[in-house]
């Protein structure tokens, strides 16, 4: 028998992959949006109503290499300078700049790469490197290659689990409601920790 809460699952997945893409795409572009948290419900609502990432896949990837391209274009018009002075506001102090600095001079397009990955780099990663002044072309495929590992990853490991998950509860429809509750409950808590994480002041060595 069809669970009833299923038609609501399928509006959200039709009006969601929009929302999560344009997340994604304000997000690379220096905005405090939960990205990755948006992405990893997105493909376990896909596992859960077994449909296919792959539209997905392609539609966040876009995203966030559009996203990052242009705050690549705004780095590289507005400068360190301009990032410094207005920067405050999304919590780019000088002490975090300079780090990130220190990073792409070490690391190059390897960290384009790994960015995503990490809060704060996310956000400002292509900002960070067009003032820095790293050649687009291979800022793009770096850009590229990043933005499709993290997609797919997340992508990926949420719709498994999720559908795995399922399977196991249609022959265990009495822990239904206790594994739901305790997988909500861990999700919740991996949240805060994190934006705790993220609005953690970081000293200065």
């Amino acid at each position: 028998m069809t669970p009833p809460h299923l038609p609501t699952l399928q509006h959200l997945l039709d009006a969601g992959l929009p929302v999560v893409t344009a997340v994604v795409a304000l997000e690379a572009i220096g905005a405090p949006l939960p990205g990755e948290s948006l992405i990893i419900a997105l493909g376990a609502a896909l596992g859960h109503a077994h449909q296919s990432i792959v539209p997905a896949f392609f539609a966040l990837w876009l995203g966030a290499v559009i996203g990052d391209s242009l705050g690549y274009a705004i780095g590289r018009r507005l400068g360190r300078h301009a990032l410094l002075k207005h920067g405050g506001r999304i919590g780019l102090t000088e002490a975090r700049l300079a780090r990130a600095e220190a990073l792409f001079a070490r690391w190059g397009v390897g960290v384009v790469v790994v960015a995503r990955f990490f809060v704060f780099l996310r956000q400002l990663n292509g900002v960070l490197a067009g003032s820095l002044g790293l050649p687009w072309w291979r800022f793009l495929a770096a850009n590229m290659v990043g933005g499709a590992l993290w997609v797919g990853v997340w992508l990926t490991l949420s719709d498994k689990v999720s559908g795995a998950l399922v399977e196991v509860l249609k022959h265990l429809p009495g822990l239904k409601l206790v594994v739901l509750g305790a997988v909500v409950i861990g999700l919740a808590a991996v949240f805060v920790v994190r934006r705790r994480q993220s609005g953690r002041p970081h000293r200065g060595h």
